[in-house]
C-alpha cells in the first residue's frame, strides 16, 4: 500500500468517524427530546387525573345519592384503574427511552474509541512505511554511487576482451596494491580510443 493510499484511508477513516459521531449526537439527542416530551405528558397525564378526581368528588358531594344509585362508584373505579394503568405504561416508556439513551450514548463511545484506534493505527503504518521507502532509497542511492564509481574508473582504463576475458594495459612502473602487492594500476585510456 503506497503512502498516498494509507492517507487516503485515514481521511476515509476520519470521515466515516465524523459521520458516526453525528449520527449519534442526533440520535441521542432525538431520545432526549422524546423523553421530556413523555415526562411532560406523564405530569401533565397526572395533574389532570387529580382535577377530574376532585370534580367528581364535588359531583358525588353534590349528588351522591343520584349517582350512587346509577352505579357510578363502579365508573369512577375503572376511570381510576385506567388512569393508573396510563400512568405507568407512560413510567414504562420513559424508563425505555432512559434505556435506549444510555445505549446510544455507550455505542458512540466504542465507534469513537474504534475509529480513534483505526486512525492510529493508520498513522503507525504510514510512518512505517515512510521510513521503510527512505532506508531502501538510501541503500539504493549508495549502491548506485559505488557501481558507478566502478564504471566511470572502467571507462577511464585502457581495458579490452582478450579470447572473452578481460585484459587490460597496466602500468608495471606504478605502485603495487593488495596485501601480496598483486594489484597494478591500468594505464588511461587514450583520447583516440574512446
Amino acid at each position: 500500500m503506497e503512502q498516498t493510499d494509507l492517507k487516503q484511508f485515514i481521511l476515509q477513516l476520519a470521515a466515516i468517524g465524523e459521520r458516526l459521531d453525528e449520527r449519534s449526537a442526533a440520535a441521542v439527542q432525538a431520545v432526549e427530546t422524546s423523553a421530556q416530551r413523555m415526562g411532560s405528558e406523564a405530569r401533565r397525564l397526572a395533574s389532570s387525573s387529580d382535577g377530574f378526581s376532585h370534580e367528581v368528588a364535588q359531583a358525588l358531594q353534590l349528588r351522591s345519592a343520584e349517582i350512587i344509585g346509577q352505579g357510578l362508584g363502579q365508573a369512577l373505579a375503572q376511570i381510576s384503574q385506567q388512569l393508573d394503568a396510563a400512568g405507568g405504561v407512560a413510567s414504562r416508556a420513559a424508563a425505555g427511552l432512559e434505556q435506549e439513551r444510555q445505549a446510544l450514548r455507550a455505542e458512540r463511545r466504542t465507534w469513537l474509541w474504534l475509529g480513534c484506534g483505526a486512525l492510529l493505527i493508520g498513522s503507525v503504518l504510514a510512518v512505517a512505511t515512510s521510513v521503510y521507502v527512505v532506508k531502501q532509497s538510501y541503500q539504493q542511492l549508495s549502491q548506485n554511487r559505488i557501481e558507478a564509481e566502478l564504471l566511470r574508473a572502467y571507462n577511464a582504463a585502457d581495458v579490452t576482451l582478450c579470447d572473452g576475458r578481460l585484459c587490460a594495459n597496466v602500468d608495471s612502473k606504478a605502485k603495487r596494491f593488495g596485501q601480496n602487492e598483486q594489484y597494478l594500476l591500468v594505464q588511461p585510456r587514450r583520447a583516440s580510443q574512446q
